[in-house]
């Protein structure tokens, strides 16, 4: 509502408008006309910079007038004060002034309740106009506010004569402000996490610490296009490989991470926030840093514990340091373990830190609702003091809940602040409208809001993790305890006990010895225990190996350790401890270097064997050639001068071998020769594929093709992505879209016919290009490897022949009867 003329005089007497010096046939009907003063300013250095003070010069108004020159801004100021504490101004050209084609304002002619000074105008004119100090230049009027009024304090405050712009005084506040979003800006989840979304919400109705997020891009930006390349193969690798070289990815994107910062803009915009939410001088503050992954804190799931908090943060200089370690913490084992095991392969952060203002509370703790499924149950885990140690499960809490009897026996000391946790967590509860996990802590101003999160998993009356929070389940032989959970490891489980338990217990009852393996249960938290980590090592004690391997899930698994290193592999993995890391279920089976990898299957009524010094998965994944024992159907046996260790257990492989075969059809299996013992591991049952006994040497697949040649040699990808468990004669996982394969994938389609691939070994990763080549050639070959079964069951003919070198790409190459001939325009050659 608009003040009209005798208001504005009524409201200038009674103090509650300044006008000065008031003149009353200055009032208008429903303004007060005021003159132009006699300063000038005039920028004197384009471009003009928000960013930075601006150099000006300052003229004045001589008695004969001033003429302004058009297309060039002014500043000017008003003779009067104007202002007042009640109203809201706004101001105007006269409009007679308009009508010479000036304008006093460009843009904003809106001032703030509680200004009061003279006014800078912004004068620019159309045409070259002529002003003189004292005219009446404009109009004021005043507006009755509506709603709760907060005065101006700003930096034009009391101004006299024109004021240059002072943008740049609070440039940096704003930027900040607006990249780096506080608990009152409603901040996007997508940008700042669920985690600190859902604090700003709670801010609203509840007391929670001054805090401020740095958002995903701002993190994100660290990331150089260098370094996100690098990462980007890495991540992808990981998924080819399932994560078979889990430990080795994790130094090498840690090294990466390691050499990457924060731009030094966002260093700036830190300190920026930092001194406009807590004061210039930060001395006495500490800060608590925390994490706010994009993917965390949902109804989904919570990935709690993964990430890294720092709490006593001191000064700008650790904050900075501290939400650089949060980032780094993103690439940490824990982290990309958990995003792996939950298939997200994403390279670039999805993740935010919040600094957060660092609470010295008497008890802190964490309660949820709903755990036994009652919404209106509480129930609250606490320690006098700091909670970290209780979030980080490393000591045993005390415990209250929202019966009134528990309540009431409490000590007098925590009775009440525990009374308002509850009803405080109850209130979240109903406006959430799910149950929530609140941590929480009590200091001298009453209870404060750390955290609010959805719960993701609930109690369930049987303890997944008896005996001291550790079970143990021989894989192949026993049943699993009462209440066992298998978690992530529940298809991975079932795939290995369907199909290899039975064959081990046949294998057991011919009294062959086969390969150790468990099912472990645990928590964390007590496997940092040095009792619980010492059962473990005892378990683990009781197989053939000094190494083994770890299944965690159908992304990550055959990740091969010293036993002495489980514990920490397995803490690495699943969080260290963390509370919110809960219960995890792994698979552990010996891995057995020993010095033979042996591989048997039954040709006709003969028998084919065999045998490599590099190891079986060498041996079945094709990264390694093989020698081989032939036994004829007369029984007479055809072997190398170094297979005596395979030929002395050849009633064993052939009794075995035909105990499964009379169960299961054609198979293969496989075995570990290790100090003279000849342990089995695993088996294949074979679909349309036949072997010749006789042809075990060059001839790897029969047939005839013809082609060009093409030479693959980049021997250490095919052989990592090979290793990984990612492709095998029974199961296949679509690798293609590894960058490095893709490539290669594209080199072979790109030419204008199949052609016949050179390759050092039979990789089983090549099975990707069955239906792109006419035939392969092995510098060294196998024939009971996963890629020459699934080469004779595609029809795809294959020889092993060293000694091509000679032939450049292209050269025509035909393979027939076991052999290859290639020819070029000089010459050629048959093997």
């Amino acid at each position: 509502m608009i003040l009209t003329g005798s208001e504005i005089a009524r409201e200038h007497a009674a103090g509650r408008i300044t006008i000065s010096p008031f003149e009353p046939s200055q009032v208008n009907p429903n303004s007060y006309n005021f003159r132009l003063g006699k300063q000038l300013r005039v920028y004197t250095r384009m471009p003009l910079d928000p960013r930075s003070p601006n150099e000006y010069k300052e003229l004045e108004i001589p008695d004969e007038g001033y003429v302004l020159e058009p297309g060039r801004l002014y500043l000017a100021h008003t003779e009067e004060v104007l202002g007042g504490r009640c109203y809201a101004p706004t101001f105007a050209a006269r409009s007679s002034v308009a009508r010479l084609g000036l304008f006093i304002n460009l843009s904003a002619s809106l001032g703030d309740i509680g200004y009061e000074g003279q006014w800078t105008l912004q004068l620019y004119s159309m045409n070259r106009v002529r002003v003189y100090h004292g005219m009446n230049i404009g109009q004021m009027m005043w507006w009755r506010p509506q709603g709760d009024v907060q005065l101006y304090d700003g930096k034009y405050q009391g101004s006299v004569g024109p004021r240059a712009s002072d943008i740049h005084r609070d440039f940096e506040k704003n930027l900040a402000r607006h990249r780096l979003p506080g608990l009152e800006m409603t901040p996007d989840p997508t940008q700042v996490g669920a985690k600190f979304a859902s604090l700003a919400t709670a801010s609203a109705s509840y007391p929670v610490p001054t805090a401020f997020a740095i958002p995903a891009p701002e993190l994100a930006a660290a990331i150089d296009a260098d370094s996100r390349a690098r990462l980007g193969e890495l991540f992808s690798e990981l998924r080819a490989t399932v994560g078979a070289f889990f430990t080795e990815s994790m130094d090498r994107i840690g090294e990466i991470v390691a050499h990457t910062h924060l731009p030094q803009e966002t260093e700036r915009l830190i300190t920026e926030r930092l001194k406009d939410l807590f004061g210039d001088s930060l001395a006495g503050r500490t800060f608590a840093v925390r994490s706010s992954g994009l993917d965390e804190d949902t109804a989904e799931g919570s990935l709690a514990g993964v990430h890294q908090s720092l709490l006593g943060v001191e000064g700008v200089a650790g904050v900075i340091a501290a939400v650089e370690e949060c980032r780094r913490s993103y690439y940490a084992p824990p982290a990309v373990a958990a995003r792996v095991r939950a298939g997200d392969f994403d390279p670039l952060p999805r993740f935010a830190v919040f600094v957060q203002e660092m609470v010295d509370p008497r008890l802190a703790g964490v309660a949820f609702t709903g755990l036994d499924g009652d919404e209106r149950d509480v129930t609250v885990e606490y320690v006098e003091g700091l909670a970290e140690e209780l979030v980080s499960g490393t000591v045993e809490p005390l415990r209250a809940s929202s019966d009134p009897r528990v309540l009431a026996g409490l000590p007098d000391e925590h009775r009440d602040a525990l009374t308002d946790v509850v009803r405080l967590t109850r209130a979240l509860r109903a406006e959430r409208g799910h149950d929530v996990d609140v941590e929480w802590a009590v200091d001298a101003s009453g209870v404060r809001v750390l955290q609010v999160r959805p719960v993701t998993a609930r109690r369930t009356v049987a303890a997944a993790t008896p005996a001291g929070e550790l079970w143990t389940a021989r894989l192949y032989f026993d049943e699993l305890p009462a209440g066992a959970r298998l978690h992530d490891v529940e298809e991975v489980y079932a795939g290995y006990t369907a199909k290899r338990g039975p064959a081990h217990r046949l294998a057991a009852a011919h009294g062959v010895p086969v390969g150790a393996g468990w099912v472990v249960g645990f928590s964390p938290r007590a496997l940092r225990g040095p009792v619980v980590a010492a059962r473990l090592a005892a378990t683990l004690a009781e197989g053939h190996s000094a190494e083994c391997v770890l299944d965690f899930g159908d992304t990550l698994r055959q990740i091969v350790v010293p036993k002495d290193q489980v514990v920490a592999r397995l803490l690495d993995v699943t969080g260290g401890g963390s509370a919110g890391s809960g219960e995890h279920t792994v698979l552990i089976r010996d891995f057995v270097r020993g010095q033979l990898g042996v591989i048997s299957r039954s040709a006709g009524d003969g028998l084919v064997v065999e045998y490599t010094p590099d190891g079986l998965l060498a041996l079945n994944r094709g990264t390694a050639g093989a020698q081989a024992v032939v036994v004829d159907a007369d029984g007479a046996v055809t072997a190398p001068d170094d297979a005596e260790p395979v030929v002395r257990h050849l009633d064993t492989v052939r009794r075995l071998t035909a105990a499964m075969q009379e169960k299961y059809g054609d198979v293969t299996l496989e075995w570990v020769l290790d100090d003279g013992t000849l342990l089995f591991v695993d088996y294949s049952v074979l679909g349309s594929d036949s072997v010749v006994v006789g042809a075990a040497g060059a001839s790897i697949s029969p047939g005839g093709a013809s082609g060009p040649l093409l030479t693959l040699d980049d021997d250490e990808m095919l052989a990592r992505l090979s290793v990984g468990p990612a492709v095998s004669i029974d199961k296949s996982r679509d690798v293609s879209e590894y960058e490095g394969l893709s490539r290669l994938i594209d080199k072979v389609s790109a030419l204008p016919e199949p052609p016949v691939i050179r390759v050092a070994r039979p990789y089983a990763v090549l099975s990707v290009l069955l239906d792109r080549a006419a035939g392969f050639v092995f510098d060294q070959g196998s024939a009971l490897c996963h890629l020459a079964i699934l080469l004779r069951e595609a029809g795809v003919p294959a020889v092993a022949a060293a000694g091509l070198g000679a032939f450049p790409d292209g050269a025509q190459a035909v393979i027939a009867d076991g052999s290859v001939t290639v020819a070029s325009v000089a010459r050629s050659k048959h093997v």
